[in-house]
């Protein structure tokens, strides 16, 4: 298929949702504009900037769509540039967020190929501000055969830059929550899975996500899992193994790490996790007591599956008490 003829193209709505980022504007659109895709629209809902946001979208002419207006917030910003946008495939793509390797291009190819998708997820990347540091990130699998809603409970984890869904399975399961902040994403993506809706696989990297200091969701990381616990008790009823880890892991780094460094530091990450699985999860007593038994923590990270063993937990155990021991009785 050439990439000149706009015979055939799926037609595609971009909501930028943007407020003073009027350093990292002109890549994201850019991004969008340089893969020449020819029935793209691109609608940038900014939310009143006082930096130098305005003067660069006024640059691009008609090539853009542009809105500055008070907001609620970037869920508010984006439900409301998907009213005003009219393409029956839609996304957003934050202000300070790309797009890469004709993503556009090959959301289309993936759509030929798979006329009923609803859902395509593509793979994605974390950078830094300056884009530099590529490095992966996780993506669910999703496809033929594949559970997706479950894929949503276990894990969850999707690059946001590189879904695209229909603007009918939009409209069908609501849309986006503007109550939401942080995992507005997330949820969506569970209420698309738990509807039944057929996803389909970009089987490559097409959009790369600013991960620094000063980002939401890596300033609120609280906040952002508050958000995600309180979207899987509501979906789901019960908490999954990864979120559990997730947060008993940022927890212990958060208020012991410092304290224990070596001594029996996968321990007092397991006594955390353990913990945490019975205060999150109390309210499905059956879930609660089998995972309770059942799941332990990976020790390199809640993604890596490299899970505690006996030997482990004895070893860490022992590193732990250890101090106690020397301090009370001495050496031994």
């Amino acid at each position: 298929m050439s990439e000149t003829s706009p015979t055939n193209v799926i037609g595609i709505s971009v909501v930028v949702p943007s407020f003073n980022q009027g350093r990292f504007i002109d890549e994201t659109i850019r991004s969008l504009l340089d893969q020449n895709y020819p029935n793209l629209e691109i609608l940038v809902m900014d939310g009143g900037s006082t930096d130098d946001t305005i003067e660069r979208l006024k640059v691009y002419g008609d090539r853009i769509r542009w809105i500055s207006e008070k907001d609620e917030g970037q869920s508010d910003a984006i439900v409301k540039g998907f009213a005003r946008t009219s393409k029956p495939w839609i996304t957003w793509l934050n202000s300070d967020d790309v797009q890469c390797n004709r993503a556009l291009w090959r959301l289309n190819e993936a759509v030929a190929a798979n006329p009923n998708a609803e859902v395509v997820i593509g793979g994605g990347h974390y950078m830094d501000a300056d884009g530099s540091n590529e490095r992966p990130y996780p993506t669910i699998n999703v496809g033929p055969g594949i559970d997706v809603k479950r894929e949503m409970f276990e894990k969850g984890y999707v690059a946001q830059p590189s879904v695209f869904y229909t603007r009918e399975l939009y409209n069908r399961v609501g849309g986006l929550d503007r109550s939401l902040h942080f995992c507005m994403d997330y949820e969506l993506w569970t209420r698309f899975a738990v509807s039944g809706a057929t996803f389909a696989r970009i089987d490559a990297d097409i959009s790369g996500n600013r991960w620094y200091e000063t980002t939401k969701t890596s300033a609120q990381t609280f906040d952002l899992y508050a958000e995600i616990l309180a979207t899987q008790q509501r979906v789901f009823g019960i908490i999954s193994p990864y979120y559990v880890q997730a947060v008993s892991d940022h927890l212990y780094t958060k208020f012991h790490a410092q304290f224990y460094g070596e001594y029996g530091y996968i321990f007092i990450r397991w006594v955390y996790f353990k913990a945490l699985w019975v205060a999150l999860n109390a309210r499905a007593p059956l879930y609660c007591i089998k995972g309770l038994f059942r799941y332990t923590l990976s020790k390199s990270g809640a993604t890596a599956g490299d899970f505690m063993t006996l030997k482990d937990w004895y070893r860490g155990f022992k590193s732990f008490v250890r101090p106690w021991v020397t301090l009370r009785w001495g050496p031994r």
